[in-house]
């Protein structure tokens, strides 16, 4: 079998204007079901007149009580002259014992509900560094997501934290945005004996005073305040190992897992499957960020998982779920989000590196993973990648949207810029001087890929990025002889994108040939005209599924008489591997069998009006087969190959 693929007319992306603001089911799924009815405020004033270059935080926890008491010494430096006050974000039902600055009590003093003043007494001009402590106990506030959360695995209760996005000045006094990164944390968490406590960073000691246990935990790279995390109970501990490809000989990386005694024994066979992703994502992106020290998993109760920085928060170790959460820590932790409207960057890629990484390593089937991302994402005809309202983290977090829309344009920008270019521009993209360790908005992500591909993406982000659905294309082929003519009719799915340009692939084949065209269709309605070496019997619209579209496929014979059916229901990719796609744009139900070379029935189904399905032949040999369909009282027959 040959296939040849052509590209017919150049590529080209229009100059189009931006809007550029400033184990269960799916991940997304369970993590928003978690986020549901939830709201909260992004702007805060905290921190205007300082950065942030250490935080030392010491906290007594007990996961029997839902309370928290400690100190926070904030180390900072002055970005404006003549600074005499600090305000953090902190919530002011917090009890402060006391505030000290250079030794002394100083006055404080709560503004509104989530501000905390501190009145320095001194006048400290730019550039100068010093620090200040809290000190405070209390019952946190619970907003967001749960910030601070009691509860309880069998009969034994848990603690845990959980910031993102807004929830870290719940349980303690921090600059909390997306502007400023600490350098370095010291984490020392104390509680009763039979109790442990994770934590960023390594476990650099540990030691019990009475029944009192204390563990000391440190990062010393640059960390986002909602990124800081610990979590109290019964954990049993064990760690695993992985030589990473980026690492020396005779080095590895520590993998650290915190989990309950009673998941203890089938955690562990199913945590290995994180280091040979951990050395997929080292090889095919960059260096693990922060492989000076650790990476690692603590068990939780929230329904999903959070990639707080070397140790993510798991409520189960599904290998997808650590497969999600692990590419956070190069996309979300290691460079962050500028802004929640570019929350993309974060989820969109930790979903599509899940995708790569079930294909990479046998789990699911990729074409099986692209059906049900795209698939998801036309369920709505609108919606934007761009988050315009981050007072909603509904809407922040949406599952359709900044999870499986996000990943399929960065599936789209593969095939857009090409495999090189893309995989190029995202490794530059890591390798940024100027945004490792910090913060990204999605312009900056798109500057590398457009460096690398030379192309103009302006029109794609206009049309995918910051505009909303997707096209509804209509395929027409006009055979006379090898001659050919396709003209490429267009819809959009919704009013904000008149037109999606793009590079269009259509296979054609018969039982003896198979070759792959690309239409560059930059117009409704464009006619292509072009020669092939055979008379194809079946037409598949974007057989690897690059394009978030619908489609509708037509077929004229010789004498231009329409074969009916065609344009209602399509099956593909033919030729087809594993996983056969079916399409019912009729208005019927549609019954369908699928038979071998020798005549014997091997499936049958049907399929409501409106749905897409996806079957799986994997069992079935290589060879020939014919689906029939019925769409209301006309039968029709289509020939299959499998590969």
């Amino acid at each position: 079998m040959r296939t040849r693929i052509l590209l017919l007319t150049c590529l080209f992306i229009g100059p189009l204007s931006i809007l550029f603001g400033q184990s269960h089911g799916s991940i997304e799924e369970m993590e928003l079901e978690a986020r549901r009815g939830l709201f909260a405020i992004q702007q805060s004033p905290a921190g205007e007149n300082f950065d942030v270059t250490h935080y030392r935080c010491e906290w007594y926890i007990d996961p029997r009580v839902r309370a928290i008491r400690g100190k926070v010494r904030t180390t900072f430096k002055t970005t404006k002259d003549t600074t005499s006050f600090l305000l953090f974000d902190f919530y002011n039902g917090l009890i402060v014992d006391s505030v000290v600055f250079r030794g002394q009590k100083r006055q404080s003093e709560f503004q509104g509900v989530n501000l905390f003043r501190i009145k320095l007494d001194h006048i400290l001009p730019i550039q100068t560094t010093d620090s200040v402590s809290v000190y405070y106990h209390g019952v946190p506030n619970n907003s967001g997501f749960g910030s601070f959360n009691k509860a309880n695995h069998g009969t034994t209760p848990i603690v845990w934290t959980m910031s993102c996005p807004y929830g870290s000045r719940d349980w303690w006094p921090n600059k909390q945005d997306l502007t400023d990164k600490c350098d370095s944390i010291d984490l020392i968490i104390s509680t009763p004996q039979q109790y442990r406590a994770a934590g960023n960073g390594l476990l650099v000691a540990e030691w019990q005073t009475d029944s009192i246990k204390t563990y000391y935990w440190k990062h010393k790279y640059p960390i986002a305040s909602y990124l800081i995390a610990t979590a109290v109970t019964n954990y049993m501990a064990y760690t695993q190992y992985v030589r990473l490809p980026s690492q020396a000989l005779g080095d590895s990386l520590p993998v650290v897992n915190f989990v309950y005694p009673e998941s203890f024994n089938a955690a562990q066979p199913n945590t290995l499957n994180v280091l040979k992703v951990l050395s997929y994502y080292d090889s095919l992106l960059a260096p693990y960020p922060f492989r000076k020290e650790k990476y690692g998993h603590a068990q939780f109760g929230w329904g999903g998982g959070m990639e707080h920085q070397t140790m993510s928060f798991m409520t189960d170790f599904s290998f997808s779920l650590q497969a999600h959460e692990l590419a956070h820590q190069w996309f979300g932790n290691y460079i962050t989000c500028r802004s929640w409207q570019d929350v993309w960057l974060n989820e969109g890629f930790a979903t599509y590196m899940t995708g790569l990484s079930e294909r990479r390593f046998g789990v699911t089937n990729f074409q099986a993973f692209l059906n049900g991302t795209q698939n998801t994402v036309k369920s709505a005809t609108g919606g934007s990648v761009w988050v315009s309202d981050t007072n909603n983290i509904n809407r922040i977090f949406d599952s359709r949207l900044t999870y499986k829309k996000g990943a399929m344009i960065l599936h789209t920008l593969r095939w857009v810029v090409g495999e090189s270019a893309f995989w190029t521009g995202v490794r530059n993209y890591l390798s940024d001087n100027q945004l490792a360790y910090g913060f990204a908005n999605s312009r900056q992500f798109f500057n590398h890929l457009e460096q690398s591909s030379g192309l103009n993406l302006n029109g794609f982000i206009a049309d995918w990025f910051t505009g909303q659905g997707y096209p509804n294309y209509q395929l027409v082929l006009t055979k006379n002889g090898t001659d050919m003519e396709v003209k490429l009719n267009q819809t959009s799915s919704h009013s904000s994108v008149p037109f999606f340009e793009m590079k269009v692939p259509i296979r054609f084949s018969d039982l003896n040939h198979d070759t792959t065209l690309i239409f560059q269709h930059d117009s409704s309605g464009q006619i292509f005209n072009f020669t092939l070496n055979f008379s194809p019997t079946s037409m598949v619209f974007d057989p690897d599924r690059w394009i978030i579209a619908k489609n509708t496929v037509q077929i004229l014979t010789q004498n231009q008489e329409l074969i009916p059916g065609q344009q209602k229901f399509w099956a593909g990719p033919n030729p087809f591997k594993e996983v056969l796609s079916l399409v019912n744009d009729s208005q019927h139900k549609i019954d369908l069998t699928i038979h071998n070379a020798m005549g014997a029935l091997i499936w049958k189904s049907s399929q409501m009006p409106g749905l897409d399905q996806s079957i799986n032949l994997n069992h079935l040999k290589p060879g020939f087969y014919t689906l029939t369909y019925s769409i209301g009282r006309q039968r029709f027959t289509q020939k299959l190959v499998k590969e």
